[in-house]
């Protein structure tokens, strides 16, 4: 009975994970591209950073010089975060990379081709600000140098009940706030 009952917890909590996968296109030099995904029918369509959330993107691209991309993820909402900006120097290519809140290993931390699951470069629960999930969410790339181009493959974003957390700007205190 214990062991039913610590199955159907584990079910449970797992099946609140929900992936939207997107297309690809071509990376073109010195221009900003954005790849749309529509997520709809998401439920619960409220995400936020305690109960339901974004919680990983996935990307595959080939692009020599990786160093050249700047990657962001765009919520419906306009949100926006950093997955990677301007890391791995001259290697290539995100080849099954996946970005968590959670991953012990930062995206600057790693080397191309990249492959596995990294922290992204940028507050990933932004997007989890109590927004409608629904709605057309963007991968946004930057080739921010010339001579080489890429492609992306494909994408995805996956929504759970283990979100990225999101932990609001400091905008007011009684102590002194440095902003860097």
């Amino acid at each position: 009975m214990r062991s039913l009952l610590i199955g159907l917890v584990f079910f449970g909590s797992g099946m609140l994970a929900q992936t939207y996968t997107g297309g690809g296109g071509q990376i073109l030099d010195l221009q900003t591209i954005d790849f749309p995904l529509t997520v709809s029918g998401l439920n619960p369509n409220t995400i936020d950073s305690t109960n339901f959330g974004l919680e990983t993107v996935c990307i595959n691209l080939t692009h020599t010089w990786v160093a050249d991309l700047d990657i962001e993820l765009v919520s419906p909402d306009g949100t926006s975060f950093s997955l990677s900006s301007a890391n791995g120097g001259n290697g290539d290519d995100y080849t099954n990379t996946c970005f968590n809140h959670y991953a012990s290993t930062p995206i600057s931390m790693g080397n191309p081709p990249f492959t596995g699951t990294f922290k992204p470069d940028g507050a990933m629960g932004m997007v989890n600000n109590g927004q409608n999930g629904n709605g057309t969410w963007k991968l946004r790339i930057s080739d921010t140098y010339a001579g080489d181009e890429g492609v992306l493959l494909s994408w995805n974003v996956t929504f759970g009940n283990n979100p990225a957390t999101y932990t609001p700007p400091l905008v007011s205190s009684n102590l002194p706030i440095l902003v860097i």
